[in-house]
């Protein structure tokens, strides 16, 4: 007959740590990801992209100036678009939901797509007047320029430590790599920026960016906003 598997004993509590001890995560900064199913959406996008770029469309750099050329920013209500905002609708969706937001509905403000040198920094911003922000890499040419996130908490800090490794607790930045069809939606208030890549140079770096809001009314007291 087999032995009864034995319960290790629990090791013995010194006399100097706490007993039931937890750890909550106090006012998490979430971020959500996930790659489109059809990456061939990101070669059709790309085609009407270019499409503009060459109609004088939106705007580029100067002469002289580092590429980088900006579409209008109205992108989705061409009925090329149409693949990638049922995405972006769908998701954001999901994500308002998590948050448990009430809404009549919600929609994209505003969508606008960045053709680029590979290697083009941008400085850290973030985008006022909406709720979430996002984007998606329609071209990521290997070691192009990643997309660094920080932490809003930096502006509060008045002790910075030494820290002898960095990790979730700790660390005030959060670097992305640019990948094709990947995208990220992130609460609009979290700063963000693109760090200089070393990519070939002969490929460009190209994102679509956009923003959601919500319709309805906020019924708070002293805080009413009726966004109908």
């Amino acid at each position: 007959m087999l032995d009864t598997p034995r319960t290790p004993p629990a090791p013995a509590i010194k006399a100097n740590e706490l007993t039931a001890k937890q750890m909550f995560m106090l006012f998490p900064t979430p971020m959500f990801t996930g790659k489109l199913s059809d990456i061939s959406v990101c070669d059709r996008i790309e085609k009407k992209l270019r499409e503009l770029q060459r109609s004088g469309k939106g705007r580029s750099s100067p002469d002289g100036g580092i590429l980088a050329y900006m579409t209008p920013d109205d992108l989705q209500t061409l009925s090329e678009m149409k693949e990638l905002v049922d995405v972006i609708m769908w998701e954001s969706g999901k994500i308002l939901d998590a948050y448990a937001i009430k809404r009549d509905s919600h929609y994209i403000t505003n969508m606008w797509a960045i053709i680029a040198n590979p290697n083009r920094r941008h400085h850290m911003h973030i985008h006022p007047n909406c709720l979430l922000s996002g984007l998606v890499y329609i071209k990521a040419p290997q070691h192009c320029g990643s997309t660094v996130f920080a932490s809003p908490r930096q502006l509060s800090k008045n002790l910075e430590p030494i820290y002898l490794a960095k990790n979730e607790l700790n660390s005030d930045a959060f670097v992305f790599p640019a990948e094709k069809g990947r995208m990220l939606i992130w609460p609009s208030h979290v700063p963000h920026a693109v760090e200089q890549g070393t990519a070939d140079e002969a490929e460009e770096r190209i994102v679509v960016a956009f923003n959601v809001m919500i319709r309805g009314l906020v019924d708070l007291s002293t805080a009413r906003l009726d966004l109908r």
